[in-house]
């Protein structure tokens, strides 16, 4: 990485943690200049404004997201196979990036998300949409709208994995598994 790159990847990852802990509007950009060890005009040389932002650390870290799914994802295996594999791999990756997870909590439930899902941008989730198409086609999958059977499928493992992180419940590769079996259990046909 060039010194440019590692700049707008520290002001990406200070964004995300301190949106992560604080919110949004909890969040100015002098403070993640600060965090990311620069100055705040800085971050104007990488980004317009705090939406944009925002957007581009979305993108960043919705593509660890799609990278996990995809290294799990074999088109030649059944569906409940690709399920299994897929939601217990990203169940252990929310367990390893806490921050990353509370930070997209952040951006599905807020304005931020709520614009990017009305205007159709499905372009980020379309590989797991084609997913869940190609499991509603071989009759593996209730014909759910693609909003239920995601919820269905991240509901529980975000849930069980925020109370992890709280120290609430303990999970193990057991209960991993027996969460991700009963989610499959919710939309499978």
């Amino acid at each position: 990485m060039n010194k440019a790159t590692d700049k707008r990847a520290a002001i990406i990852q200070a964004a995300m943690e301190l949106v992560a802990d604080q919110g949004f509007h909890g969040t100015p950009t002098s403070q993640i200049a600060q965090k990311a060890g620069t100055g705040v005009g800085t971050i104007y040389r990488y980004f317009k404004d705090k939406d944009e932002l925002i957007e581009e650390t979305h993108t960043t870290v919705h593509a660890v997201f799609l990278s996990t799914f995809a290294e799990n994802y074999d088109p030649q295996s059944p569906v409940r196979e690709n399920y299994l594999r897929i939601f217990t791999a990203l169940t252990r990756l929310f367990l390893a990036h806490p921050f990353e997870i509370r930070f997209m909590e952040q951006y599905y439930n807020s304005p931020y998300g709520v614009a990017k899902k009305r205007s159709e941008e499905y372009a980020c989730d379309k590989p797991l949409f084609q997913f869940f198409e190609q499991g509603k086609q071989q009759l593996a999958i209730k014909d759910f709208p693609m909003e239920v059977l995601m919820s269905l499928s991240f509901g529980p493992i975000i849930f069980v994995t925020r109370d992890h992180l709280n120290g609430f419940v303990n999970l193990d590769h057991a209960l991993i598994a027996a969460i991700v079996e009963a989610s499959w259990n919710a939309v499978k046909r």
